[in-house]
């Protein structure tokens, strides 16, 4: 490429970043937290080579983002700006290595930035956004390899895959595509030593995690068990493409479909057969294990360079065509992504998109930091009010229990500034961090609407409700209540209690 057409690139790639960037500040700025992010920051105060429901690496980013010890929205998703703009500029950088110009940047830019679903994805401190960049790094990395033969590459694709496996499990979607495709038309990288060594690195890089699964019994099994028993099996796999299409933007569809499906026998991408077909094994495969359809954004993401680069000559010879889809897209953007991102306040998104209550008298919202953080104003205030109407020997030897780890959790992070005591949950990854206490304490508890009194009574000879809050936006009926209740007089101590919850940790 030209030093000139490259300046350009370069350009495009800069404000592709910064616009990103810009619109998840704003939606930081209208958000609250997402139940599972405040379990992944708390996974950071408990370091470990690994946990019940996810692998160790997004753990090691919290632990850094911890050392500010704040609460902020903002600090706490540091590493999800960063990780966001990586994905765009490595994406670019394959459309750049495939050949493609400017108009295919500018779409493909395009086709990120308007996209509900990997905007909501880019949104959050989970593994997804991580996955998603590990994906589009060991992509970038297996086109150099087809490019210039450099086994260095196939190595830096192991490093990678591996870090990938200690982010999240579906990596095993590529790497098993990886192997497919190796063995249809790349045999002879098995011959050679560094292949080998590959291989070898990626054990020894996963092995910590491995062996710390193998010392607890395998809980990924019994975690992936849980989720096929209560969501997977009831997924319908078409249900989930369909899903698929509307927040990855449907306009973007021709764009990856075409990397998947036509790319693979164009003669003009032959060098790239071994990438391509990855993808799409990995895509089949997935689609046999009936994965959700935010599980296929790290496909799109890789696929889509293809499908664009393939299409940029099209566009070239129709500048019209070109002009009018990408103002489509920017129209469909305009009304798509407050449904992934919150660009807009919570009341004035509903207003927005006239959403109407349903039978329950809720108004069901996509995602939970649209409106959590007024749900944990009210939590934490009430959560403050019965600490601090405890007497002083209550106050000193009192716990605040919560039923689900999004509980705990959020108490642990967001409670600090009102000085609340620790807060434990048997539930999930919780489970491992629960302290050790005797029968002689005060215990505050927080349930959702389905553990009513009679629950806490199991454990407790006395239990008071104190309050509850309602939520008028959520579409789980679990949640359309909090209970808050002061337990005292515990019939069982911290051993005997993870006793009880050992069989019902997920």
């Amino acid at each position: 490429m030209e030093a000139q057409n490259r300046k350009v690139a370069y350009l495009l790639i800069a404000s592709a970043v910064s616009f990103n960037l810009m619109l998840h500040l704003i939606g930081d700025w209208n958000a609250g937290y997402h139940g599972d992010e405040l379990l992944h920051i708390e996974a950071g105060r408990h370091l470990a080579a690994g946990y019940f429901d996810f692998p160790p690496l997004i753990a090691f980013l919290a632990f850094f983002q911890n050392l500010f010890n704040s609460n902020s929205i903002f600090l706490n998703h540091l590493f999800v700006y960063v990780a966001s703009a990586l994905i765009i500029v490595l994406c670019n950088l394959i459309a750049l290595e495939l050949e493609g110009g400017r108009l295919a940047l500018i779409l493909l830019n395009a086709s990120i930035i308007f996209s509900p679903g990997i905007g909501a994805s880019h949104s959050l401190f989970l593994p997804d956004v991580f996955d998603q960049l590990v994906w589009v790094i060991c992509a970038y990395n297996l086109i150099q390899y087809c490019k210039r033969q450099d086994h260095k590459f196939i190595i830096c694709f192991s490093i990678f895959a591996a870090l990938g496996f200690l982010t999240k499990y579906t990596i095993v979607f590529l790497i098993t595509g990886f192997g497919i495709s190796v063995l249809l038309f790349q045999l002879n990288i098995l011959k050679k030593k560094s292949s080998w060594a590959a291989m070898i690195l990626f054990i020894v890089i996963i092995s910590p995690n491995v062996l710390w699964q193998v010392y607890n019994g395998f809980p990924v099994f019994r975690h992936v068990s849980k989720l096929y028993e209560t969501q997977l099996t009831q997924v319908s796999v078409f249900h989930e493409l369909k899903s698929l299409i509307i927040y990855a933007n449907p306009l973007t569809l021709v764009f990856w479909a075409l990397g998947l499906i036509v790319v693979p026998v164009v003669q003009r991408f032959r060098k790239y057969r071994m990438i391509t077909v990855t993808l799409v094994f990995a895509f089949v495969i997935l689609f046999l294990a009936k994965g959700k359809s935010y599980y296929y954004f790290p496909i799109i993401l890789s696929a889509l360079p293809f499908g664009l680069v393939f299409l940029e000559s099209f566009f070239q010879k129709r500048k019209w065509l070109f002009t009018g889809y990408l103002s489509l897209m920017f129209m469909s953007g305009i009304i798509l992504l407050p449904n992934g991102i919150p660009l807009l306040p919570l009341n004035n998104y509903i207003e927005t998109y006239y959403l109407k209550e349903n039978s329950d008298h809720k108004i069901p919202l996509p995602f939970e930091n649209y409106y959590s953080t007024e749900i944990w104003k009210q939590i934490l205030s009430k959560v403050n009010y019965t600490y601090t109407n405890l007497n002083p020997v209550e106050q000193r030897n009192c716990l605040i229990w919560g039923r689900h780890y999004s509980e705990s959790c959020g108490i642990n992070l967001l409670g600090k500034k009102f000085g609340l005591p620790d807060a434990f949950s048997f539930h999930s990854s919780c489970y491992s961090w629960v302290p050790d206490f005797s029968q002689n304490i005060t215990v505050i508890a927080i349930s959702d609407a389905n553990l009513q009194m009679e629950y806490w009574k199991r454990f407790f000879d006395q239990v008071e409700e104190i309050g509850s809050v309602e939520n008028h936006y959520t579409s789980d009926y679990k949640w359309y209540k909090q209970h808050i209740y002061l337990c005292r007089k515990l019939k069982y101590n911290s051993t005997e209690l993870k006793n009880i919850f050992k069989d019902e940790i997920f």
